[in-house]
């Protein structure tokens, strides 16, 4: 059995949250990409959640901030789980060290 990765943050998600999950991620990215920035961070968080892998730190950090941004103007039937789902990850990137 190969080592956990150390960099991973256990937060396994719900289908419904692994929708808005997913929608949270592709709105941040469509929102980078006009304004002339760089998507690529997106890709992997974006390929993980289709696999249905964890996410490692620093695609929680961009998960937690794609949600905050989303769900301000999210469809209603996204909102519960999109807040639930923001809670479960600010809590991780609190908790997860920071390297220095």
């Amino acid at each position: 059995m190969p080592p956990r990765r150390t960099d991973a943050i256990d937060l396994t998600l719900s289908r419904e949250e692994a929708w808005v999950a997913h929608a949270a991620l592709l709105d941040a990215c469509e929102r980078v990409v006009d304004a002339g920035g760089d998507a690529s961070p997106y890709r992997r968080p974006l390929a993980r959640i289709e696999r249905g892998d964890e996410l490692d730190a620093e695609g929680t950090t961009l998960l937690r901030d794609a949600l905050v941004d989303y769900l301000g103007d999210a469809p209603v039937r996204d909102r519960a789980p999109g807040r639930a789902l923001l809670r479960r990850t600010d809590d991780a990137v609190e908790s997860t060290p920071r390297r220095v």
